[in-house]
């Protein structure tokens, strides 16, 4: 019996196929889930914290009014501000009934109350990570269309591999330059304790990071983790204070960096480029 052997070309079938079903069954419960009234909002904000971090997919299906419960996760509209959308925790209910909400992250209530006409829905699902997905797909696409329109002229079939290789490299540094998905953080709010001067800082990138002040006070934060840094002495010029911040992966976390960061490299040396079509 004979073998045929898989080729490149069959592999790469194999793949796209794969590829294909994957995305007709994410369109087939996408489109049953917006059918029945179901929303997604992507969490810009880091008031939520850990339980819902920037870079967030949020999946809100609408729920009655009466159904709301102390605790759950909620998308609505503040009254305060009906052009916006908001996704905070239920912590209670006023002596009107209506709601009362917070964010995880946030040291207060919400200043508002919110009736059944603000309501959006109740959370069903939070994706953390996968925002950051949707938002860089249009940049994405619109860089993989040129690249793959622009290297159509290279008639070497091994420059042509090349350079798409090099150029999906280049567009994705960019792509997370623009975002920056992987590491951030933001102040929440600040106050003043025995002299001193505490910031209340929440992460808002994907990886853990380690935050330092000039006096040498530092906190670790992993994504959403709200933390706090002290200052001592007199602000700089501006009036405010200097935080360096840097990657804090442990020994693992930097092999995964520098392996996902080689794969370019690996894939044309393990993989190799097509070879030259016969003339």
């Amino acid at each position: 019996m004979t073998r045929m052997p898989i080729t490149r070309s069959r592999a790469a079938r194999c793949a796209a196929v794969a590829i294909t079903a994957v995305i007709g069954i994410l369109l087939v419960a996408a489109a049953i889930f917006f059918s029945g009234g179901g929303r997604w909002y992507v969490v810009s904000t880091p008031s939520m914290g850990e339980a819902a971090p920037v870079g967030t997919l949020v999946l809100a299906a609408p729920t009655p009014f009466a159904g709301i419960r102390v605790g759950d996760i909620i998308t609505f509209h503040p009254p305060t501000s009906p052009g916006e959308t908001f996704t905070h925790l239920v912590v209670g209910f006023d002596d009107a009934g209506l709601l009362l909400t917070k964010g995880d992250a946030n040291g207060a209530i919400d200043p508002w109350s919110l009736g059944a006409g603000d309501l959006i829905g109740r959370t069903v699902s939070v994706l953390p990570g996968v925002g950051w997905l949707i938002r860089a797909f249009p940049l994405l696409l619109v860089g993989a269309s040129a690249l793959t329109f622009g290297t159509r002229f290279i008639r070497s079939r091994p420059l042509r591999s090349a350079t798409r290789v090099l150029g999906a490299s280049v567009l994705l540094s960019v792509v997370i330059a623009i975002l920056r998905p992987l590491s951030g953080f933001t102040v929440m709010a600040t106050r003043a304790i025995s002299g001193q001067v505490e910031a209340v800082i929440v992460s808002t990138g994907l990886l853990p990071i380690r935050l330092e002040t000039p006096t040498g006070t530092a906190t670790r934060l992993s994504d959403g983790q709200v933390g706090s840094l002290l200052f001592s002495g007199t602000p700089d010029s501006d009036g405010g204070y200097t935080i360096s911040s840097f990657l804090n992966l442990s020994l693992l976390g930097w092999v995964t960096l520098a392996v996902i960061c080689a794969l370019p490299l690996a894939w044309t040396t393990l993989v190799g480029l097509p070879e030259e079509a016969p003339r």
